[in-house]
């Protein structure tokens, strides 16, 4: 694997069609456990970055939707936070599902997530500037891509041969950790977002 823009371009746009081919590639990477923390790290601090650029060109008010949501630091940190959480749980699950995956494997499927969702981010960012729509549409596409990306990761990380179970477990999932989520955010203080004036 090469460390160069266009190689890695061309891996995001080869995990479209064939995402366990190139997760079985990214899986057999001979890099040691400390160097992918250290690069889940630096992309997280990237993504932050990049929500503070973000925060600056659209600023969000927090009378409208709470002093957590409206900074971009707090919200670096709940990423990290489920960003972590989720490796966790795609290790734990999968061993208790019966799968062989390592907790190597489950940081590399967060590295290559937060890889490709932070480049379609940039992307987003700048057609938002003269081409909104089609800003629009590319994050609607990246939410569609995360769920396929980390369908099939979880997989081929595990062994398992059905992508399509994999996706019912992740949305199940999901929808407790939302919950929970809530409720922590309402212990908070965090009020919903409020449509209008």
């Amino acid at each position: 694997m090469k460390l160069e823009p266009g190689y890695l371009f061309g891996m995001i746009v080869q995990t479209i069609p064939e995402p366990r081919k190139v997760a079985r590639e990214l899986f057999d990477l001979p890099v040691s456990r400390n160097a992918r923390w250290l690069t889940l790290w630096l992309l997280l601090v990237a993504a932050t970055i990049l929500g503070v650029i973000t925060h600056v060109i659209y600023p969000v008010r927090a009378e409208q939707f709470g002093p957590v949501l409206a900074s971009p630091i707090a919200l670096g940190v709940f990423e990290a936070l489920f960003v972590i959480i989720g490796i966790f749980l795609i290790y734990l699950l999968g061993r208790l599902a019966g799968g062989q995956g390592s907790i190597d494997d489950a940081i590399t499927v967060a590295i290559w997530l937060e890889f490709v969702l932070l480049t379609l981010q940039v992307a987003s960012l700048v057609l938002s500037l003269f081409a909104p729509t089609l800003a629009g549409i590319l994050m609607v596409m990246s939410s569609v891509l995360f769920f396929w990306i980390l369908s099939h990761f979880i997989a081929e990380c595990h062994g398992f041969k059905s992508a399509g179970l994999v996706f019912a477990a992740i949305t199940t999932t999901l929808v407790l950790a939302i919950l929970a989520l809530s409720f922590l955010l309402a212990l908070m203080g965090v009020q919903p977002p409020q449509i209008g004036v």
